[in-house]
């Protein structure tokens, strides 16, 4: 199994000297294979029965199995956990390797961010700092948004290359990833010091289920920070929606914005870097 990791590791070094450098971005739903419309059945039936209260963990396993040998590849991925925490079957990390793997040479996103994060850990397989990242990079290559805002976070963060770091992390915003939104919006804050742009991305976090980006809303108007005037109301209501995304179970707003607008900073306006009387109009280059 060794061999095969760093045989895929070679040929993704020699095929990609210069990649992470010419990065266009690729949404995840556009690359990933098509799923079997039956294995997918029995992928749903056994997310449902994962939910419940008491889990017949051996039958999610069996579902997820049916559906992996389909080439079902979100099934060989919630398998591979179960896998590697020994629920509904035995713990067993070659196996989840194995099926990540799998899914690796179906060129699935989300088989190569597996492969990176667990060769980062050294879990299963040969710790690899240098394999791991080429994994993660073909994995953002081909869309995956863990992979891209892990990627980004790199480019700003420890090598300073921001104008690349920020290609893959709004690739990755823009496929509705609460992470990737909320890593612009520290980006804008403590790096750019852009603090409208930096609340518009809190506030696509907290939208997208991220309960961080609405606990620092509410501390900005709770408290006055960077120039805003304290607003109870809009404090209170981010508050709310702070308590509610950690209380329930995989919550989102999507018209937080709409309900909930946020004022213009009082001299960035919306946008540090435009007219002062600039207005986003809703389209994805606003920001």
């Amino acid at each position: 199994m060794t061999m095969i990791i760093k045989a895929l590791a070679l040929a993704m070094l020699c095929a990609m000297p210069a990649m992470a450098y010419e990065f266009k971005c690729v949404h995840e739903k556009d690359t990933a294979p098509p799923l079997d419309p039956v294995a997918d059945g029995w992928f749903q039936q056994a997310r449902e029965l994962g939910r419940q209260r008491l889990p017949d963990w051996a039958q999610v396993a069996r579902l997820y199995q049916q559906a992996a040998d389909k080439d079902h590849w979100k099934a060989m991925h919630n398998l591979a956990e179960l896998y590697l925490r020994g629920k509904g079957v035995p713990k067993d990390t070659n196996q989840a390797v194995d099926l990540y793997l799998r899914m690796v040479k179906l060129e699935v996103p989300l088989g190569y961010y597996d492969m990176g994060v667990i060769t980062q850990r050294g879990v299963g397989v040969v710790q690899s700092d240098r394999e791991a990242i080429l994994f993660l990079l073909r994995a953002a290559d081909l869309g995956n948004p863990n992979a891209q805002t892990h990627i980004g976070y790199i480019y700003i963060h420890e090598k300073r290359k921001y104008s690349v770091g920020l290609g893959y992390l709004k690739c990755a915003a823009r496929q509705d990833f609460a992470d990737a939104n909320y890593k612009l919006a520290t980006y804008y804050e403590l790096l750019d010091r852009n603090y409208p742009v930096a609340m518009h991305y809190y506030q696509r976090a907290a939208s997208l289920g991220d309960p961080k980006g609405a606990a620092d809303i509410n501390e900005v108007f709770e408290n006055g920070k960077f120039q805003y005037e304290k607003n109870e109301n809009i404090a209170q209501a981010y508050y709310k929606v702070f308590r509610q995304l950690l209380d329930a179970p995989n919550p989102s707003f999507p018209n937080l914005a709409k309900d909930h607008p946020l004022p213009p900073h009082p001299i960035q306006g919306y946008h540090a870097d435009k007219d002062i009387h600039w207005k986003p109009t809703g389209r994805d280059d606003d920001y």
